[in-house]
């Protein structure tokens, strides 16, 4: 009977061996067949008391596009709060209503939720709740570095993952910007380059401590520019004040648009820019043309 008895406990001990090991083997597999993916986080900017939605997008590469996961839950924080969670759709888009009362640009942090079949990291944007009184301040991503180093920006938002050659900034832009943005007005940084991803651009802005603010990518050319202008007065937007670029193409626009407008001069330029365009030699004269 013992020797039955202990049979029997080493067939049972056997087979939580083999059931454990199995266990582990399918996970291990399991694991290792998520699909890893993108959380793309855009910037959202609204009045203060209008309901808004904070929005992502989880999605993986495809051959030729970003292909969309549905079905997954991703959680919103506006600062350090948790404010919800959403679903993805079919086209991997989330979208969570929100309304903020307070004035004040914040961060806003996505995560996706622990899920059997995707992997992503967390991702952040900005929500800018900004009332009318405080002007906004339009910058030009070239005008915040040397001349011609925007067009070391990577195509790709692994650039700065995989130590990508990323422009140094002109030293005391952050300095000078953050000033302005303390103290008067509200910034929205404008990348006229094509090809410049968002979040390489809010990661550099954030790893060389320029001000919080809205980042936009607009495209090259004075057709694309004035027609962000126009969109941004359509939306409600009147309070455009003042801007600081460094191309004549940038000066044209705004200053037939009656916005004081601030250019940092290159060496050798030549253009003839208009009437009323203040020139400034380096960043720590901007503040007195403003």
């Amino acid at each position: 009977m013992k020797h039955y008895r202990d049979s029997c406990m080493a067939a049972g001990l056997l087979m939580a061996l083999m059931l454990v090991g199995g266990t582990m083997c399918v996970g291990s597999s399991y694991a290792a067949d998520k699909v890893q993916a993108t959380l793309l986080v855009p910037d959202v900017l609204v009045f203060p008391g209008k309901p808004t939605s904070l929005k992502a997008r989880l999605v993986r590469s495809g051959v030729l596009s970003h292909i969309g996961l549905g079905g997954e839950n991703v959680v919103f924080m506006v600062g350090p709060k948790t404010v919800g969670t959403a679903l993805t759709g079919g086209d991997g888009r989330a979208f969570l209503e929100y309304r903020r009362h307070m004035s004040g640009t914040l961060d806003v942090v996505v995560s996706l939720e622990k899920s059997p079949r995707v992997e992503a990291t967390e991702q952040r944007g900005v929500l800018a709740v900004w009332e009318r009184r405080r002007p906004i301040l339009l910058v030009d991503l070239d005008a915040l570095m040397p001349v011609g180093e925007s067009s070391r920006f990577s195509l790709s938002t692994l650039s700065l993952a995989l130590g990508g050659d990323l422009p140094t900034p002109i030293p005391e832009a952050a300095s000078e910007l953050e000033k302005l943005a303390r103290f008067y007005y509200n910034v929205i940084y404008l990348a006229r380059q094509e090809g410049q991803g968002v979040p390489v651009i809010r990661e550099w802005l954030h790893m060389h401590e320029f001000p919080l603010g809205l980042t936009r990518t607009i495209g090259p050319g004075s057709t694309a520019l004035k027609a962000f202008i126009d969109q941004l007065k359509e939306d409600g937007w009147d309070n455009l004040d003042a801007a600081i670029g460094r191309t004549l193409d940038f000066a044209q626009v705004l200053v037939k648009d009656r916005i004081r407008t601030v250019i940092l001069e290159q060496p050798n330029q030549k253009e003839k820019f208009p009437r009323r365009t203040k020139l400034a030699k380096t960043w720590k004269t901007v503040r007195k043309h403003l």
